[in-house]
């Protein structure tokens, strides 16, 4: 039954009401989707600079073990680590853009 074919003016509103929420209630459905999606995205990222920041420390901790330095290149290592996973997480932030 559509609206047009209602008389009671009370129960054609209450008919455009309940339309509207329906249409809301499919329009979340197609934002929940993206929601997860940018949650994907935002734990993509930090994954990408903790991995790198990981890797830039076992690498350190390697070099300074292995030449039996102070933690010089221990602290070297987390920067250049930090480096690589920022520079990752905008190599992502444009990919995610295109």
């Amino acid at each position: 039954m559509s609206s047009s074919d209602i008389k009671n003016q009370k129960l054609k509103d209450l008919d455009h009401k309940l339309n509207e929420i329906r249409e809301k209630k499919n329009s979340n459905k197609l934002s929940n989707g993206q929601a997860f999606k940018s949650a994907h995205i935002g734990w993509r990222m930090i994954l990408e600079l903790v991995i790198g920041i990981l890797i830039g420390v076992l690498l350190g901790f390697g070099i300074d073990y292995l030449f039996d330095t102070s933690p010089i290149f221990l602290i070297i290592m987390i920067f250049f680590g930090f480096a690589a996973g920022v520079k990752t997480m905008i190599k992502t932030a444009k990919e995610i853009n295109e």
